[in-house]
């Protein structure tokens, strides 16, 4: 017999296929169902509608990338420089691991509320505490300008090795040696 905690990731893990097949416009509790194998009911049981169930896999998303970061934060205590190119290095290749789960991150700003957004905006945390920590050490005036260089290299990195344009290893390398060179400049 399932239990309730058993049924709730079930439907979770088929909200994530479901977002990857067919996106948040044409996301369906039924096919989410179906995918779990419960009732057509079971969705409501758990959650108060789709929105509910959408911010339920953004946070089990999150959830997953958050204790990854925790890691290497902790492993790199001792050295910003490290903390932060071991984070984004992870993050590419957490993205590129979990591409059905890079839609939900991917997905356009007009098909996300408010909530979700900010849920979405939250995966950023980790890099941009380990940019404020270096910038402080630093010295360094701008953590903005440099939190937006390190996350531009690392979701256009995604991209191009998603889209086929730079192979994986390749684009792990490219990514490494400009935030190796723009950490070492700093």
């Amino acid at each position: 017999m399932d239990t309730v905690a058993d049924v709730r990731t079930r439907l979770i893990l088929a909200g994530i296929v479901e977002l990857e097949q067919h996106g948040l416009r044409d996301f369906s509790l039924r096919r989410v169902a179906q995918e779990a194998q419960v009732s057509c009911a079971a969705p409501y049981r758990h959650f108060r509608d789709k929105e509910e169930l959408i911010l339920a896999i953004i946070a089990y998303i999150r959830e997953s990338w958050e204790l990854l970061a925790d890691n290497i934060s902790s492993a790199f205590a001792d050295s910003s420089e490290q903390r932060l190119l071991n984070l984004a290095v992870a993050a590419l290749r957490f993205w590129l691991a979990n591409g059905n789960l890079r839609s939900v991150l991917m997905s356009g700003q007009e098909e996300l509320g408010e909530e979700k957004r900010r849920e979405v905006n939250r995966f950023d945390a980790p890099i941009l505490a380990a940019v404020r920590t270096l910038a402080a050490e630093r010295g360094v005036n701008d953590s903005e300008e440099l939190a937006f260089t390190v996350l531009a290299l690392v979701y256009g990195t995604v991209t191009l090795v998603s889209c086929g344009s730079v192979g994986g290893s390749d684009g792990e390398a490219l990514l490494r040696a400009r935030l190796c060179e723009m950490i070492f400049a700093l």
